[in-house]
């Protein structure tokens, strides 16, 4: 029995040690395929997020641009330029981009107008004009085939940029032409930067080398132009060592050099390929974190190998491997700067960091559903927002059946009101049941920028009161409201009497002071219901809704009397104005209607100045 014994034990001990001998190589292969697997993991999660960072920034770059092109279809004097092809717009266009540099964060746009035959106009970056659009850039003669409002990345003799196109019509519907707003991607560069710490290098397909005149950057690898101007020299040499048609052509990421280059394509309007972003991140500046944790991962292993509990270290493998890519994908989940949730439609289930740093009173999900049973129940119920339910359909059904369209929430937090982009996408767990994945992207900063601008557009810059624009808009709506509800409606034209004469002997500065404080009394005096605009240098209108011409003279003459008591501290010598006034009559159309009160000014002007003239029904 000793010898049968020893002899069992060696044979237990060769089998134990060829046992481990081949299990070994196994699990070496194992875990030298989990480790590239991890990697592969990490990459293609690293790949999927900043491809949707990447598009977040140009869906945001889309809707600020197309809402600036919106705006600059308002000046009446684009459309005169189109029908006049007058050249010497280009220094307004040039004054507009400059005024979006000064006075809000979008610094690198462009202004083109184009006329109905795809000739350039006028550019606001250079005083190059009357070439042929239409033979270069296919977007312009798709719109001109067709005038409706067009956004799209294009390529044209400067470089690779979104553009925004609105066409414009003359009075009888006619398309006269378009406005090009132009928007650089060096924004999009910069933030990618910033936020993901990663490089770029934008290339436009060689089949645009003859097409670029005017390289922006002046940057090609091979005939390939590189469209960002802050693209390194560096990386340049990387893609055109890897190969640059490779690397174009690439749909997936690349390894190369111990870098790590993923691209995402740009299409132009026709779907084929017409420029590729490329970002850079050094293999050195990556976390490996699920790695990491595989590595540990087979030090337990090995351990329990030598112990001879296999089956329980490899329950302990998945088991753990699974609890690390949970904690992974926490990780990434709670450092995303947007807000991300999960919900079952009945309540939130998971929620990253970002969420409590918002909602900064609660400190567990159970805290917030103690007083909030919807997030919805913070939304701001007004139009063009989310509201719990749209259309009859729970907002969260709503947002997921109409995934491609922008979604705004307006949600109020500690008295403060915020703007936020919202996507839903339904998820599913290894059981099939549902659920929603939620991510807010906050925009109130875009939204105040835009606010700004439609400000600009209709104020006048001096006195700060309603400029022409805002009184044609204005006019034309009391107009149809009058004939609609047969309400009264006065307008009294103003022109300040002699008022070349203060600019000639004291100097515009005095000269604009004059205005400011004409513009203050008169604002002074008036109603709520009241609208005054500046529509010429020293011309002004007070339009009066509700109000018959018997009424309108008592407020007319309050306002001549006022401006001809202006302290003398505050301009230097007497200053008096003339006023033409009229009431609305059934007949009237704007035209008329301001022909009317032209002309009762003009008669005031002739009696002496420093007096009020009425027009009644001819």
């Amino acid at each position: 029995m000793p010898h049968f014994a020893k002899f069992l034990n060696q044979r237990l001990f060769a089998f134990s040690t060829l046992s481990i001998l081949i299990a070994l190589p196994i699990i070496y292969f194992l875990y030298q395929w989990q480790i590239e697997t991890a990697r592969n993991q990490e990459f293609q999660f690293y790949k999927a997020n900043l491809t949707e960072k990447v598009d977040v920034l140009i869906q945001e770059k889309q809707s600020t641009t197309h809402a600036l092109a919106v705006a600059m279809t308002s000046p009446p004097n684009f459309k005169e330029a189109l029908l006049n092809d007058d050249k010497s717009i280009q220094s307004e266009l040039e004054r507009y981009s400059q005024r979006l540099k000064t006075l809000t964060k979008y610094k690198g746009i462009w202004i083109q107008l184009i006329d109905k035959n795809g000739i350039s106009i006028a550019r606001s970056w250079t005083k190059k004009h009357g070439d042929d659009l239409s033979e270069v850039r296919q977007d312009v003669a798709a719109l001109i085939h067709n005038p409706q409002r067009m956004n799209n990345f294009s390529v044209g003799k400067f470089a690779l940029t979104f553009k925004s196109m609105v066409p414009l019509f003359d009075d009888n519907d006619k398309f006269i032409g378009l406005v090009d707003v132009i928007s650089q991607i060096n924004s999009i560069d910069h933030s990618l930067a910033e936020t993901n710490g990663v490089r770029s290098v934008v290339l436009v397909n060689k089949r645009y080398r003859k097409q670029l005149t005017n390289a922006f950057t002046g940057k090609f690898i091979d005939d390939y132009y590189v469209a960002n101007s802050d693209a390194d020299t560096r990386d340049m040499a990387l893609i055109n060592k890897f190969g640059v048609e490779k690397i174009f052509s690439s749909s997936n990421y690349v390894l190369f050099e111990n870098q790590l280059m993923v691209t995402r394509p740009i299409y132009d309007i026709h779907g084929q390929p017409m420029a590729t972003w490329v970002t850079i991140k050094s293999l050195n500046d990556f976390p490996f974190v699920n790695v990491q944790k595989t590595q540990r991962q087979f030090i337990v292993i090995t351990v329990f190998i030598f112990a001879l509990l296999l089956m329980l270290l490899a329950m302990m493998y998945f088991k753990r491997q699974a609890e690390f890519e949970k904690r992974f994908f926490f990780e990434v989940f709670d450092t995303s700067t947007e807000i991300v949730y999960v919900s079952n439609q009945r309540r939130i289930l998971f929620a990253n960091k970002r969420f409590f740093e918002f909602f900064n009173e609660f400190e567990t999900l159970d805290e917030f559903h103690k007083k909030h049973h919807c997030i919805c129940e913070l939304f701001v119920p007004e139009e063009g927002f989310l509201k719990r339910h749209m259309n009859g359909v729970y907002w969260f059904n709503h947002v997921v059946q109409n995934k491609h369209e922008p979604h705004y929430a307006k949600v109020q937090v500690n008295g403060k009101e915020y703007v936020f982009l919202v996507k839903a996408t339904e998820i599913s767990n290894a059981n099939g049941e549902q659920y929603v994945s939620v991510l807010m992207t906050d925009i109130t900063e875009e939204e105040r920028y835009k606010s700004q601008l439609e400000h600009l557009i209709i104020h006048d810059e001096l006195t700060g009161i309603y400029n022409r624009h805002y009184f044609n808009r204005t006019l034309e709506q009391e107009i149809k409201r009058h004939h609609r509800y047969q309400s009264p409606l006065s307008m009294a034209f103003l022109d300040i009497d002699h008022f070349k004469k203060i600019n000639d002997s004291y100097g515009h500065d005095v000269g604009d002071a004059v205005l400011l404080s004409i513009a203050k009394s008169i604002s002074s005096l008036l109603r709520s219901s009241d609208v005054l605009c500046r529509v010429g240098g020293e011309e002004f209108v007070v339009i009066m809704p509700e109000t018959s011409l018997e009424n309108a003279l008592i407020i007319s003459e309050r306002i001549r009397t006022s401006v001809e008591q202006i302290s003398s501290k505050e301009v230097p010598e007497k200053i008096t104005i003339s006023l033409g006034l009229v009431e609305l009559h059934d007949w009237d159309n704007l035209q008329s209607f301001y022909k009317r009160a032209d002309e009762a000014l003009y008669k005031a002007k002739e009696k002496g100045r420093n007096r009020i003239e009425t027009q009644a029904e001819e």
